[in-house]
């Protein structure tokens, strides 16, 4: 059953963010690198993924917002964990 059918209008097509796109894209290749690559590409995934959680907010034909949401949840996961690392193994020896 289709929503057209229900109220006789037809929905727009959702367009999936870039933004959010490049942001998955970057979180996903940062879990692949070493700690200090890995801290900066996982920032850039974080700080796109909000970018792109704003745009959907403001606009919710953007696309569905589990891509920027998993990009800022992965992201943040690998760069808190990589800092952690990079910390005890800077500080401890």
């Amino acid at each position: 059953m289709s929503f057209e059918r229900f109220s006789g209008a037809t929905r727009p097509p959702r367009r999936t963010s870039l933004v959010a796109i490049i942001a998955l894209v970057l979180a996903v290749g940062s879990i692949f690198l070493p700690a200090i690559y890995a801290l900066v590409v996982a920032a850039g995934a974080v700080v796109l993924a909000l970018i792109a959680r704003r745009q959907f907010t403001r606009d919710p034909a953007t696309g569905p917002s589990w891509v920027s949401l998993t990009a800022l949840v992965l992201g943040g996961f690998v760069f808190v964990s990589q800092g952690v690392l990079l910390a005890l193994f800077t500080f401890s020896g």
